[in-house]
């Protein structure tokens, strides 16, 4: 796969300004990928109604991911999840959040939550020798994990700040090596979802 070109564009999803159109050359012909840093929604030109693209990704996606899909212009976009083995995971995720409201003529403060979704951010960590062979890697047997996911140390973004999801991963050091390379990921086959290593370094 070649990069051809690459722009900003404004989102339809969001609105937004920052939206990055890339165009790559394929064996099957030209592709164009898009991904929104601000909202984090990402389709390509494969993404059309009835297609085989869309109909495999409806099949592998989680369902929070396909009820949040979005319409514009004949192509489906969709929040992106990605995976940087070195560095660790961005994903779409129900999430509640806090939120403090001061009443102006009595002063008073009151606190309520409400709930929607936004991006959760799981970095990657090492695992100590000593405990590698408790993180088998069945595609290879024999072999190993020498990360895992933190899921524990979980941190989450509002759903429109998925540029500073993806500075907190440290996705920009890596930019030009993996998402521009390979394009943004739609959907996920559930893997974030699993604690244990299934896409770390070996």
């Amino acid at each position: 796969m070649e990069q051809k070109q690459d722009k900003l564009i404004v989102c339809p999803c969001c609105g937004s300004d920052a939206c990055y159109e890339s165009e790559f050359t394929t064996k099957d012909g030209n592709l164009k990928t898009w991904l929104c840093m601000t909202c984090g929604f990402t389709t390509n030109t494969t993404m059309t109604e009835d297609s085989d693209a869309l109909k495999q990704t409806l099949e592998l996606t989680a369902e929070l991911i396909k009820d949040l899909r979005q319409d514009h212009q004949g192509l489906a976009w969709f929040p992106t999840a990605i995976t940087m083995p070195e560095k660790g995971m961005i994903f779409p995720e129900p999430q509640t959040w806090g939120k403090r409201e001061t009443d102006t003529e009595t002063g008073e403060t009151k606190e309520t939550e409400y709930q929607d979704w936004g991006w959760t951010v799981v970095k990657a960590v090492d695992i100590p020798e000593e405990e590698q062979s408790k993180y088998p890697d069945p595609r290879n047997p024999g072999t190993f994990y020498k990360k895992r996911m933190d899921m524990k140390g979980k941190k989450r973004f509002l759903k429109l700040e998925f540029m500073d999801a993806a500075e907190e991963l440290g996705m920009f050091e890596k930019w030009e090596t993996s998402t521009k390379k390979y394009g943004p990921q739609i959907g996920s086959g559930g893997e974030y979802n699993d604690p244990n290593p299934s896409s770390s370094t070996k």
